[in-house]
């Protein structure tokens, strides 16, 4: 068995943007995290982590930052939270809620799994 941990529905605040005029305003993202476990949670804070210590990761890769793409903030959270000693892959998904004036959508999604090198 494969012990997960994750976090739905962080919000937070960035700039993402290639189309002229894109870049100049912040928007609201939320950012979903799947991670797996190298090893199976076997009790205490050393064999999973902390789910506040992560969330206050990836708001530190991604608050007020400016990203070209969407894609470049998925890749940008994954290597957040790969950044921990436990964790052996994370699956990220970001959804994007503004939308270009006129658009028959209502928001962008983007996701990804990047699996850490043993």
């Amino acid at each position: 068995m494969v012990s997960k941990i994750g976090i739905k529905g962080l919000k937070l605040r960035c700039k993402i943007g290639v189309d002229s005029g894109e870049e100049l305003f912040e928007r609201v993202i939320f950012v979903d995290v799947e991670a797996k476990l190298k090893e199976d949670y076997r009790g205490g804070l050393d064999t999973t982590i902390s789910y506040s210590e992560m969330a206050r990761i990836i708001r530190k890769k991604i608050e007020g930052k400016e990203f070209k793409l969407i894609e470049d903030v998925a890749m940008a959270v994954a290597d957040a939270v790969t950044s921990f000693k436990n964790i052996g892959s994370v699956y990220v998904k970001i959804t994007k809620l503004s939308v270009p004036s006129g658009a028959d959508y209502a928001y962008f999604i983007y996701s990804t799994d990047k699996k850490v090198d043993v």
